[in-house]
């Protein structure tokens, strides 16, 4: 009952800080399910959500083509930006309007300039990360909770916190196994390593 009522609490903050916003009432609750099993905990599970969310804000009141290419994953306030973007101009405005979310610690932006994507293209980066999400789901040695996936054009990017060495290096080699990965970036850090 406790617990209930203290994430209830934490939830009207978000929305609050929030407010207007429906994807973020989602995200947030979404965030609260799951962050308790995860190795960065409750409070930082929400705190990068709520930056990932006011990104996405930024992009929106900027410009659409920035959300429909541009894919965030936040850890422990650093961001990763991936996707494809149609000019160097609005890569450079993504970066800049992820800067200016308070509480993001560092931005690394892999984000490809490329005019066109084929439908073929993207449904194989889906289909690549729905199979890597299901193969963290079903392997019992991993909390797949802990991990975020995007694929760009077969390149896999991991981001997250494992709880060990051993741990990461099975999420890494199971990203490696996927038929249609050509390369894997991995961005996870151990739980054990200090951060600022």
């Amino acid at each position: 009952m406790l617990y209930k009522s203290f994430s209830a609490i934490i939830l009207t903050i978000i929305v609050v800080q929030l407010s207007g916003c429906a994807g973020a009432i989602l995200g947030a609750g979404a965030a609260a399910i799951g962050a308790s099993s995860t190795e960065k905990g409750f409070a930082t599970s929400i705190t990068d959500t709520s930056i990932s969310l006011k990104i996405r804000d930024k992009f929106i009141q900027t410009d659409i083509d920035l959300v429909e290419g541009i894919s965030i994953q936040v850890d422990e306030g650093n961001v990763l930006l991936v996707g494809r973007i149609e000019t160097q101009e609005l890569k450079s405005q993504a970066s800049k309007l992820a800067w200016e979310v308070r509480g993001v610690r560092s931005l690394i932006n892999e984000v490809e300039i490329a005019e066109k994507v084929s439908l073929k293209d993207r449904a194989k980066d889906a289909t690549a990360g729905a199979n890597l999400r299901r193969l963290l789901i079903t392997d019992m040695n991993i909390n797949s909770l802990n991990y975020s996936i995007e694929v760009v054009s077969g390149i896999v990017y991991i981001t997250g916190i494992a709880k060990d060495a051993n741990e990461r290096d099975r999420v890494i080699q199971h990203a490696r196994n996927l038929s249609y990965a050509e390369r894997v970036e991995n961005y996870v850090v151990l739980q054990d390593d200090p951060r600022d």
